[in-house]
């Protein structure tokens, strides 16, 4: 097959978003699966060609309080992206999200962080942090777009980004 020849995909509108339960693996590997070198590194600010099994352990050990994942599948059930927010020391909670190569700058990722931070509010968590790397400027958009009010802080080689997530839509910068 042509590698210039661009295959339609199913409407973003078929995507359905749905929270993860510990252990799912095969959703992760799918995901992780279906990111480049480029989308790995940019991910994981690494790299390495795949977590580390303890890193990979970390990430499906959800337990829907303290670590709380969504995913995005399509509408014959392939998983293509998860976001994930992890309480961490300090009252703070950490916000990553992957989205498979084929289907970045669709949308899906803001819908995916947007479904995490509904549920963390709901958790209990009051205040997430991201961090992104300078070069990465898709991922610094998905943050400002769902936390408009945000302000990017420049850590050499990352920009860290923080906000309260005090009501839905009233997200304030907090310092990072």
């Amino acid at each position: 097959m042509n590698a210039d020849v661009l295959i339609p995909h199913a409407p973003t509108a078929d995507i359905r978003i749905q929270e993860l339960g510990p252990d799912r693996f095969d959703v992760l590997d799918a995901v992780l699966d279906g990111l480049s070198p480029t989308s790995r590194y940019r991910r994981f600010h690494t790299p390495a060609p795949r977590p580390t099994p303890e890193v990979r352990a970390m990430l499906a050990a959800v337990d829907g309080r303290s670590h709380i994942a969504v995913a995005a599948f399509t509408g014959s059930g392939r998983p293509v992206g998860i976001a994930r927010l992890i309480a961490v020391v300090g009252g703070r909670s950490e916000l990553a999200v992957e989205v498979v190569d084929e289907w970045q700058g669709r949308g899906i990722g803001s819908r995916l962080v947007r479904a995490v931070i509904e549920r963390g509010r709901a958790a209990g968590h009051r205040v997430v942090h991201a961090d992104a790397l300078a070069e990465n400027v898709a991922a610094q958009a998905l943050f400002l777009s769902v936390f408009p009010a945000a302000i990017a802080i420049s850590q050499g080689h990352e920009v860290g980004f923080a906000a309260e997530l005090a009501a839905p839509g009233d997200a304030a910068l907090v310092a990072a």
